[in-house]
């Protein structure tokens, strides 16, 4: 930041008056339903309806749960939108149907339907006989992880006009065959087997085939961020100076580091707490619930498996845009955080410099032109102190270096390499 003040204000857009989810059991293919909804009063603009789908292993309060889901939730509302959530039948009936090892959505197609879309079809019809709706609003799918996955891959088949996926590529056959518009938050960091690296870079593959063929689409990378004494406001029942405590406790830990960005991650802070619970009798002292909503907290600053509502104004824009013709402008910008080779051209030995969490591991390894790895070395960044590789054993050419932290980080920049 240049060395001068600053004036920040927020903007606030209010909920309607008495805006609140109604819960209610409701007929679907099979059986009776757990479903919650929100539609706007008959005289209020009503833009779309959002339909919202869990993750793996949850229920229809999975976003309702979190401080991060309600705000997703809050923000959809306050911008005109009606929203819908249910939970696959696979949840509601404490059965794996498919075997495949987890509770979630189907997203096999018999006869262009499966269980859980004619669900909705029929939540859909309920909705639209009661006046709710009408049969030509818009409908729009949001997901978190297998949920994710539903609402841009099955969404596609329940003619969806736009579909959002957190922390899941979607299936492959989206980037052949989809027409919806389609957003992608993905997280650097996100360790799910299902996701990964791996999992990020198939959502660029399907971004770009979509892309390729004049669909609306868009993909953002939710980055590691720092914590601040505020942060932990959010969970119900802590404020302020309780918030800036636990802040403190953590810090005394060493669980963050000198930019106040996490070193520990939940499991090993509580192992912290209760080798040595009276040095943290404000971590000690929260409840169950609290417990879990800071540890979901500190999974989004890491940029981990999570919905999250940092991308909220992206996803309200992305849903408010006609997105006829593409209207998501592509920018070429590094996902990954770049880092520097000097001096370069080089002889045998390299610096290189990276704006970066520090305190990691890093393995790095060098291609040649043929795409072959030549060399592969391990090495320990400290508060972002330069980082030597030693080269002597290449002989001269152009080489491409990869970068990949314990963290998750991964780069890629060229080297010459002279006599």
């Amino acid at each position: 930041m240049p060395a001068k003040n600053i004036s920040v204000a927020a903007n606030f857009i209010n909920l309607p008056a008495g805006a609140k989810l109604t819960f209610e059991k409701m007929k679907g293919r099979d059986t009776i339903k757990p479903v919650q909804y929100y539609f706007p009063a008959k005289d209020n603009k009503m833009k779309a309806l959002v339909w919202i789908f869990h993750g793996s292993g949850g229920s229809v309060n999975e976003f309702t749960g979190q401080v991060e889901g309600v705000s997703i939730i809050k923000t959809l509302i306050a911008n005109d939108y009606a929203v819908a959530i249910s939970e696959c039948d696979e949840s509601t009936f404490h059965k794996d149907f498919n075997n495949h090892g987890n509770t979630r959505w189907e997203y096999p197609i018999v006869n262009n339907m499966n269980r859980d879309m004619q669900n909705h079809a029929q939540f859909r019809d309920t909705f639209i006989a009661r006046g709710y709706m009408d049969a030509k609003l818009p409908q729009m799918g949001l997901g978190f992880s297998a949920g994710g996955s539903f609402a841009i891959s099955n969404g596609f088949l329940m003619k969806f006009v736009k579909g959002i996926t957190f922390c899941a590529p979607g299936l492959n056959f989206i980037g052949d065959q989809s027409t919806m518009p389609t957003q992608w938050f993905m997280s650097l960091l996100d360790n799910h087997p299902d996701v990964g690296k791996e999992g990020n870079d198939t959502a660029i593959i399907h971004f770009n085939k979509l892309r390729s063929r004049g669909v609306c689409a868009g993909y953002n990378m939710l980055l590691p961020s720092p914590c601040y004494p505020e942060y932990f406001r959010r969970i119900p029942g802590v404020d302020s100076i309780k918030s800036s405590i636990l802040f403190n406790e953590l810090k005394s830990m060493t669980a963050l580091n000198a930019q106040n960005f996490f070193r520990l991650n939940p499991d090993l802070i509580k192992l912290v707490v209760i080798a040595n619970p009276v040095k943290y009798p404000t971590l000690i002292s929260l409840t169950p619930d609290q417990e879990k909503e800071m540890d979901f907290l500190i999974l989004v600053l890491n940029a981990g498996h999570h919905q999250h509502s940092h991308f909220n104004a992206k996803l309200i824009r992305f849903l408010d845009s006609d997105c006829t013709p593409v209207s998501t402008p592509y920018i070429n910008a590094p996902i990954y955080p770049p880092f520097k080779l000097y001096p370069n051209p080089a002889r045998d030995r390299i610096k290189i410099t990276m704006p970066i969490l520090p305190d990691q591991n890093f393995q790095a390894k060098v291609y040649d032109i043929s795409g072959r790895c030549v060399q592969v070395a391990f090495i320990t960044s400290h508060r972002n102190d330069n980082l030597q590789l030693n080269l002597s054993s290449l002989n001269p050419g152009v080489y491409s270096i990869t970068l990949y932290g314990d963290r998750g980080y991964f780069h890629v920049s060229k080297l010459n390499l002279l006599y």
